[in-house]
Formats: C-alpha cells, structure tokens, sequence
C-alpha cells in the first residue's frame, strides 16, 4: 500500500494501481462473457454466387460446387540450382539432389505437385516442391538441374516457362 500525503491509500501490483487492473479485468470479463453468449450460434455464411450453376458446376472446367483449389497458371522465368548446392537441405527438410526432379517455389506448400513448360521450346516436365524460392527478381521458379535438362535450357541459364499444379 502506498500512502499520498492525503491520507490516500492505494493498491499496487505489479507496479500497476489496482483499481486500473479491476478496470482491465472488468473489459476482458465482459469480452469472454460476449463471446460465451454467442457461442451458440452458428456462424455467418458467405453468400453463394448469384448464378444458376454455382450449386452444380455447370459452365466452369473442373467446378464441382466446391471452391477451386488449383490456381491459375503462372507465367515467367525459371532458373536452376547450382549442382554445387546438391547436398544441402532444403526449406522442406529434405537433401537436395541434381538428379531428381524438383522446384523451388515461392508460395506453394512442400509437396505441390507441378507441370512446367519451356515456352520457347514446348518441352513440358513434372517436378515436385521441395524448397521455397527463387528469392531474385524477375523469377517465379528454381529447378533442379536434371529437370532443367529435361526442359533443355541448361546453355541459357533461364527460360519462359509456364507452371501449373497438377495436386
């Protein structure tokens, strides 16, 4: 307790007056009590699409009246590792090797299966995600180098190319 001069007795804790802690605990009981109380309630639906086939899918490729979880394809550049960094391990955990087939991307999740096209030359391979990356502007995916071989642009260094995923 701690005295003013005025006859004034006050409360401390924690260096903090007790009558602001009363205060605070008063407003978080008052929010767990608000969200007690709604508790029961089901939550708030978004609305559906407006149209006559969002319940069935009808008129989009690859709709079945659930939320598509494929997104578009991405166009830009790709590049490949260095087969000095074979041995290293990768933002998911595992080792990387030059000789399997794997990409770094960005903001797809480990595992991501992908397809990708060499647009200047039509050559298509399937890789798997195993890092995150490229951290250089101007590009949107790191293969390994046997899938840049696969793709045929180990003299260029980069290439175009288009990425989709295929789960």
């Amino acid at each position: 307790m701690l005295e003013n001069g005025s006859g004034d007795t006050r409360m401390k804790f924690c260096g903090l007056e007790t009558r602001w802690l009363v205060g605070w605990l008063g407003v978080i009981a008052l929010a767990v009590g608000a969200l007690a109380a709604n508790a029961g309630e089901r939550p708030v639906q978004e609305p559906e699409e407006s149209t006559s086939s969002s319940k069935t899918g009808a008129g989009k490729p690859g709709a079945s009246g659930r939320a598509a979880s494929k997104p578009e394809p991405e166009r830009g550049y790709a590049a490949f590792y260095s087969s000095s960094l074979a041995g290293h391990k990768t933002a998911c955990g595992g080792v990387y090797s030059a000789t399997k087939l794997t990409a770094a991307h960005r903001s797809l999740p480990c595992g991501t299966k992908l397809r990708v096209t060499n647009l200047r030359n039509g050559k298509t391979v399937r890789v798997t995600v195993t890092d995150h990356g490229p951290f250089s502007n101007g590009r949107i995916l790191d293969l390994s180098y046997a899938a840049a071989l696969h793709l045929d642009f180990i003299k260029q260094g980069t290439t175009l190319v288009k990425v989709e995923v295929i789960r």
